[in-house]
């Protein structure tokens, strides 16, 4: 292992605490700081993810984003090396239909900067499609 790498027992953590058919594609070693696209193995899945390991003041984390294959659910999560998950903000890919066309306007709007914000957030750590 180089300083350059998350050490193997805890990549194993995050290894075990995804639950994704991607898992056959997580590299070994882990590199720190790289945004890696993991690919599902051949037919089994069209779900996108991307991980960047790094590491803080309270230890190696790996931060995960998933596009779900129906292109209307994502999660963004952050995996600690103790197996815990926090969950992160994430886009807002479905929306309520209103039959007041001011409500569904503030929605959209509520919607629309809550997503850039997000967006700008997953940018910063290369892990938006």
């Amino acid at each position: 292992m180089t300083s350059e790498e998350v050490p193997n027992r805890v990549r194993d953590i995050f290894v075990a605490t995804l639950t994704t058919t991607h898992i056959a594609a997580f590299p070994d070693p882990l590199p720190l700081g790289v945004r890696i696209g993991l690919v599902a193995p051949e037919g089994s899945s069209r779900e996108r993810i991307r991980v960047r390991a790094e590491h803080d003041e309270t230890g190696y984390f790996l931060d995960f984003y998933k596009e779900g294959n129906d292109g209307e659910t994502s999660s963004h999560c952050r995996i600690r090396e103790d197996g815990s998950i926090t969950p992160l903000e994430n886009l807002i890919l479905v929306h309520p239909h209103f039959g007041d066309p001011e409500q569904a306007r503030q929605e959209r709007e509520r919607r629309g900067a809550h997503n850039k914000r997000v967006k700008e957030i997953l940018q910063a750590k290369n892990l938006f499609f």
